[in-house]
């Protein structure tokens, strides 16, 4: 899930293994941490399932006790998740290689063994121009109040995550928009993302009935509005938005 260093990064993982079989990659991941926050999108690139989305969540970023600044030890709570409830917490503890590279060690549900595992991901972080501007909105669903605490501490303890949400992230040239909503007796789980080249966004990936994810996943403008400023709850795309956090590296 790549650990956060600076106010912004987006990474991609390079292999990832399961006990003692030998590292693969069979997606393209980007994860995005933003200031607390965590937007990841795996899509397998290869087997039976390659096109479809192997796991994407959103989530708050925080560092477990006997973290350092050496080999930090953090934890994922999930504010939405493509994949049912796992019995584990979502944790990692961190090392820097040599190269650059991250690796992530901890113990994690495998959904092809069906089993909670070891594992290991090594993690690259993508390069940033100078002044790359980052960015969370949190859509205002309509059932929730204006201003939704989840994931946060809310009188001393944490607030459990709510079955749906909608959000759009980005960092420098890269953006992810998932979104996770409740219908009648089941959960739709939409997405996309996106990559800026030469100041228009191009659609890598896209999940989700097309009219649907343009309903509730707007693509998000060029520029970041100079009004969209962290804590204030904005208008785009026809909903209400509150802005995370925002700023440039």
């Amino acid at each position: 899930m790549a650990a956060p260093a600076a106010a912004a990064r987006a990474s991609t993982r390079i292999s990832i293994t399961w006990s003692d079989a030998p590292p693969i990659e069979d997606t393209d991941t980007l994860v995005l941490t933003i200031d607390g926050y965590s937007l990841d999108m795996r899509v397998f690139v290869s087997g039976p399932g390659k096109g479809e989305i192997d796991w994407s969540t959103v989530a708050r970023v925080d560092e477990l006790e006997g973290s350092t600044a050496a080999n930090p030890s953090l934890r994922w709570t999930h504010l939405i998740d493509s994949r049912p409830p796992s019995s584990l917490p979502d944790q990692g503890t961190f090392t820097t290689l040599p190269n650059g590279d991250v690796v992530e060690e901890g113990i994690m549900f495998n959904p092809k063994s069906s089993e909670n595992e070891p594992y290991q991901e090594v993690w690259r972080r993508l390069k940033q121009e100078p002044n790359a501007p980052y960015l969370v909105l949190e859509q205002i669903i309509d059932s929730h109040s204006d201003v939704s605490l989840r994931g946060e501490e809310e009188g001393g303890e944490e607030v459990e995550a709510e079955e749906e949400g909608v959000f759009l992230g980005r960092v420098g040239e890269n953006a992810l928009g998932i979104a996770k909503l409740k219908s009648e007796s089941e959960h739709k789980f939409i997405a996309w993302r996106d990559r800026s080249e030469q100041g228009a966004w191009n659609r890598i990936y896209e999940f989700g009935e097309k009219e649907l994810v343009g309903q509730i996943l707007p693509s998000l403008p060029a520029e970041i509005p100079s009004d969209w400023v962290k804590g204030e709850t904005v208008d785009f795309g026809g909903k209400k938005w509150i802005v995370r956090t925002v700023g440039v590296l």
